[in-house]
């Protein structure tokens, strides 16, 4: 590659990543195109975010409504009465408290001399994909209480469901308290923990959330049977449906804990001013020799939208 390839590649490179540079603008806010561009890259790269149900929060802090109504509403009437029911409607709120939390990212001379063309899709791609995986892990495992200065930043949704004295929960050691293997008796036992008022509708779907290598071990035990499915599952021809409920293998889950719930019983909350900085004139980027350090600014939160819509299985063999 000549000196003058190099350097038109650089020039084209420096344009491109002016898309970025939103250090021009009132604090730095992505412009919403590129909001929402940047989003569905996170979504797309965390299972967990896709079927989440995400609220666009337009305060830091703020409630949530959330609506139930209750069972039999239905009455009678004789000829000429009215609305006799009694039934209400209980309405509540989700809470929701925003934390910042911010993400750095370091950009090399050499990595923007290398990149023949659209750095900055690159760079916006990269953030997106790292944002993903730690939203994720921080939903599933924050904990406020913990050491861990990463996990502390939020309470996850399991913290969440372990805390609420509403959740549905099933132990399945046995009776010696020795944890058990997942099997199709642990999705039994969790269906039959849910309150039937979530089973019944066709617009509730409740979804079986497992560490990817516990849905790969029952994967193995299907595999052993001798009949049609044993098959299947080798081949990959039938997904894993204990029940016909979809089972979600996701890597950052902790091996000991199944959740049986509805997708979008979990609740991320994005307060959308996203900021991305391009720091050019750092100490850090004259140090390292490099060509631009991008931060990251997010303010969000997690939440159940209903715990007693949620089965908590634990004592599961890791």
């Amino acid at each position: 590659m000549t000196n003058a390839s190099i350097q038109r590649t650089r020039d084209k490179n420096e344009e491109a990543l002016e898309k970025l540079d939103t250090t021009t603008m009132s604090g730095g806010v992505l412009p919403r195109d590129l909001f929402q561009e940047f989003y569905q890259k996170v979504v797309d790269s965390a299972a967990m975010l896709e079927g989440a149900r995400t609220e666009d929060l337009p305060r830091p802090q703020m409630d949530l409504p959330r609506i139930s109504v209750g069972s039999r509403m239905r009455r009678g009437a004789n000829e000429g009465d009215g609305d006799a029911g009694s039934a209400t409607v209980n309405t509540d709120a989700v809470s929701m408290d925003t934390n910042k939390g911010t993400l750095a990212y370091d950009l090399t001379r050499e990595a923007v001399d290398d990149t023949v063309d659209n750095v900055d899709e690159i760079v916006l791609d990269m953030l997106a994909r790292q944002f993903a995986v730690d939203t994720q892990d921080l939903g599933i495992n924050g904990d406020e209480s913990s050491g861990d200065a990463f996990l502390q930043q939020h309470d996850g949704w399991l913290k969440i469901l372990s805390n609420a004295a509403d959740t549905n929960t099933y132990d399945h050691t046995d009776t010696n308290g020795n944890a058990q293997p997942i099997n199709t008796d642990l999705f039994n036992q969790m269906i039959q923990a849910m309150p039937n008022k979530y089973l019944r509708s066709d617009r509730f779907e409740p979804v079986f959330y497992a560490n990817e290598n516990q849905v790969q071990a029952y994967r193995m035990q299907l595999t052993e049977r001798e009949d049609p499915l044993g098959s299947a599952v080798i081949f990959g021809d039938d997904d894993i449906t204990p029940f016909s409920y979809r089972v979600e293998g996701i890597a950052a889950w902790p091996e000991d804990t199944v959740v049986f719930t509805h997708p979008e019983n979990f609740i991320y909350g994005l307060y959308d001013e996203v900021e991305i900085r391009v720091l050019t004139e750092t100490d850090k980027v004259a140090e390292n020799d490099l060509f631009a350090r991008y931060f990251m600014r997010v303010r969000d939160d997690f939440a159940i939208e209903d715990e007693e819509g949620a089965v908590l299985g634990t004592g599961i063999q890791t």
